[in-house]
């Protein structure tokens, strides 16, 4: 949601002539400011995926594990993003501006901040997923 909604912001800001680098920058905070929200719904995840491990661990099927496993991974690809590759970013925000270096590691962050967020919502939308394919206990009556 916050990628596309950038990304509208940028090509919005683009057609009335404020060149792209520019948009992205200004548009930058709320990318940053998102990586709170996403490591926030991470450690919720984390906390609701325990208590259902600590729940069925013995019992758990293999696309519980699956889930737990495509959770875990979702929620350390959060926390590289919002502990690892965001504070570095916010660092350099001030200086890109001026700094062509600065500008360029920068970028190079924000690229490999794509992949690992991409990872974040391919293993998040796996574990969405996965108990619709789980078969219903059978109730003995």
């Amino acid at each position: 949601m916050i990628v596309f909604a950038v990304v509208t912001l940028v090509k919005a800001a683009k057609e009335k002539g404020i060149p792209v680098a520019e948009a992205a920058m200004n548009n930058a905070p709320i990318f940053l400011n998102f990586s709170t929200v996403a490591l926030v719904c991470a450690i919720v995840l984390l906390v609701a995926e325990a208590l259902d491990f600590m729940k069925q661990k013995a019992t758990a099927s293999k696309l519980v594990k699956a889930r737990w496993a495509t959770s875990l991974i979702a929620v350390a690809a959060t926390m590289v993003f919002s502990l690892g590759i965001v504070p570095p970013m916010r660092d350099l925000l001030p200086q890109i501006q001026a700094q062509p270096e600065a500008r360029e590691k920068f970028d190079g962050m924000h690229k490999t901040s794509e992949r690992v967020f991409g990872i974040v919502i391919l293993f998040a939308l796996i574990s969405l997923l996965l108990p619709a394919f789980d078969k219903p206990k059978s109730s003995a009556v």
